[in-house]
């Protein structure tokens, strides 16, 4: 999209010049100055410059665009990096890591965008954190547990769905020591209670 509004952009530009000059050339009676020729021509190859330096290259602000859906939101997009963010709550019941039967249909979507914009150079890294209520049950002893049986649960939807081979998959759980917030409030928590996709561009040569 970028790249079309600029090839648009300098595309009017050669446009105006050219029916400006054959307008000066039919003109009998006006004589072009040979400095505001040498502009025309400057400026002529300076905007054939930035255009042929156009490239199909799609950057990380572009797929963020095309990753966002109604479960998720692109939190923060770097030169090498992109993070998505869930809700622990479309995602999980409380205190579970069994992923709701209704959250699939849209995970899927989510990870069939994120499928079509990278490619095989990117790592997936899927985070899970909580906030800082103790959790201490049969299955869980702390949130270290909780965490980290969400993330892989995700990494195992992905895997299970053939939509990310394994190589490029990674499943971390934080607990609570990587909060976005201070826990200080029921939002602030709800807030804290979360899965991160994180997409990381691979920049080592093979």
């Amino acid at each position: 999209m970028l790249k079309k509004i600029i090839k648009s952009f300098y595309q009017n530009k050669l446009d105006d010049l050219q029916s400006e000059i054959y307008e000066q050339e039919n003109l009998l009676d006006v004589m072009i100055p040979y400095a505001d020729l040498m502009t025309l021509l400057l400026i002529f190859f300076v905007m054939f410059f930035i255009y042929s330096s156009l490239t199909d290259v799609t950057t990380p602000s572009e797929n963020s665009q095309k990753i966002m859906t109604e479960i998720a939101q692109v939190d923060s997009v770097s030169g090498n990096e992109i993070v998505i963010q869930i809700s622990s709550e479309i995602l999980f019941a409380s205190g579970k890591a069994k992923l709701k039967t209704k959250s699939l249909h849209s995970l899927m979507k989510v990870a069939a965008n994120i499928k079509d914009e990278i490619d095989s150079d990117w790592q997936i890294r899927v985070e899970g954190h909580t906030d800082n209520v103790p959790i201490n049950t049969e299955k869980y002893a702390s949130n270290w547990e909780l965490s980290t049986a969400r993330a892989i649960s995700v990494v195992r939807f992905f895997l299970q769905n053939n939509l990310f081979i394994a190589d490029q998959l990674q499943a971390m759980g934080y607990g609570e020591f990587k909060p976005l917030v201070e826990n200080s409030s029921a939002e602030n928590r709800k807030k804290n209670r979360r899965v991160e996709i994180r997409l990381i561009k691979n920049l080592q040569t093979k």
